[in-house]
C-alpha cells in the first residue's frame, strides 16, 4: 500500500521522495492521536501523555519521518484498535486493519487485539463485529493478489527477505545464541564513539547495531512481561507475534537485525512505558531524555549512510 500511495502522490506533482516522508509525517500524527486515545481509554490522562512522549521519541521514531512503510503501518494499526476500543467500531476496526494488512502482512496479526475485544464484549458487537474482523487478511489476499498479477509469485516478497538478506527460520533460542555472541563482538565499537561516527567503514556500525538490538530486545522482555499484567491480553499477545516473527527468521550476520525499527510497530509497548512513566514524573523526564538523546544519535547515523537498524 505504501508505494502505491507514493506513485499516486507524485501525479500531482513532486519526487517520490517528497510524497513518502509527507505520507509518512501525515500517517505518524495519525499515530501519536490514536495511541493517545487508545492510552486515555485504559489507563487515564496522564498515562495516555506519557506514552505519546515515549513513542515521540524513542531512539528509533527518526524511521517514521523517513520514506519507510513504518509510520503507515503503525498509524493504520494503531486505528484498529482505537475504532475497537474507544469507538467501539469492530467495521472500521476491520477495514483498519485490512489497509494495514496491506501495508505489512503482520498486520494480519490485528486479529489478535479486535478478536479479543469481541470476546470481551461479544453482546455488543454480536455477528456484526465478527464480520468486521473477517475483513482484516482482507488486505493481505488482496497485495497477495496484485504480487501474484505482477510477478506471478504471491509471496515474492517473503521470498526476497530470503535472496537478499539470508532470512530463514530458525530456533529461537539458537538465535539469541548467535544474538549475544554477536553482541559482545559489537560491544567494543559501541564503546568507541570516534571510530563508530568518524569512520569511512561501514563496520563499525554494523557491528555496534549488534548490541543495540540485543539492548533493545531486553527492553522490549521487561515492557511485554509487565504488558501481560496491565494491557488487555490482546494487545500483548499481538506485540509479542509482531517482534517475535523476526526473531524466527533472522539474518546470518545480523541475529536481531532491525529489531529497533520493529520495535515501533509493537506499539502496546508503548502503552506499557507510558503506564509505568506517568507515576513518577522524574522517571519520565530522565527517560525522555536518555530516549531523545540515544535518538539524536541513531538519527546522526542514520543521515550519514551508516547502518542503524
Amino acid at each position: 500500500l505504501y508505494p502505491m500511495l507514493v506513485r499516486l502522490g507524485t501525479v500531482f506533482g513532486g519526487g517520490p521522495a517528497l510524497w513518502g516522508v509527507l505520507i509518512s509525517l501525515t500517517a505518524t500524527l495519525f499515530a501519536l492521536f490514536f495511541l493517545y486515545r487508545i492510552a486515555e481509554t485504559l489507563h487515564g490522562t496522564r498515562s495516555a501523555r506519557a506514552a505519546t512522549l515515549a513513542l515521540a521519541f524513542f531512539p528509533t521514531a527518526f524511521f517514521l519521518n523517513a520514506a519507510y512503510s513504518e509510520a503507515l503501518f503503525l498509524g493504520l494499526s494503531t486505528g484498529a484498535v482505537w475504532a475497537a476500543i474507544v469507538r467501539r467500531n469492530l467495521l472500521l476496526a476491520g477495514i483498519f486493519g485490512a489497509l494495514a494488512a496491506a501495508t505489512r502482512n503482520l498486520g494480519v496479526v490485528l486479529i489478535l487485539p479486535l478478536f479479543f475485544e469481541w470476546l470481551r464484549h461479544r453482546r455488543e458487537f454480536g455477528a456484526r463485529g465478527l464480520a468486521g474482523i473477517a475483513l482484516v487478511p482482507a488486505g493481505f489476499l488482496g497485495y497477495a493478489g496484485f504480487l501474484w498479477a505482477r510477478f506471478g509469485d504471491p509471496l515474492v516478497s517473503a521470498r526476497q527477505q530470503d535472496e537478499h538478506w539470508g532470512r530463514e527460520l530458525a530456533n529461537p533460542f539458537a538465535t539469541l545464541g548467535d544474538a549475544w555472541q554477536a553482541a559482545s563482538d559489537g560491544m567494543k565499537y559501541l564503546l568507541d564513539p570516534e571510530t563508530l561516527f568518524l569512520s569511512s567503514s561501514a563496520t563499525p556500525t554494523l557491528e555496534a547495531s549488534n548490541t543495540l538490538n540485543l539492548a533493545f530486545l531486553i527492553l522490549l522482555v521487561i515492557l511485554l512481561v509487565i504488558g501481560f499484567f496491565v494491557l488487555p491480553p490482546g494487545l500483548s499477545l499481538y506485540a509479542l507475534v509482531v517482534v517475535l516473527l523476526p526473531i524466527l527468521t533472522p539474518a546470518p550476520s545480523f541475529p536481531l537485525m532491525s529489531l529497533p525499527r520493529f520495535l515501533l510497530g509493537a506499539y502496546p509497548i508503548f502503552l506499557v512505558l507510558g503506564y509505568l512513566l506517568s507515576r513518577n514524573r522524574p522517571a519520565l523526564v530522565l527517560w525522555l531524555l536518555f530516549s531523545a538523546g540515544s535518538g539524536v544519535a541513531l538519527t546522526a547515523l542514520f543521515t550519514t549512510w551508516r547502518w542503524v537498524a
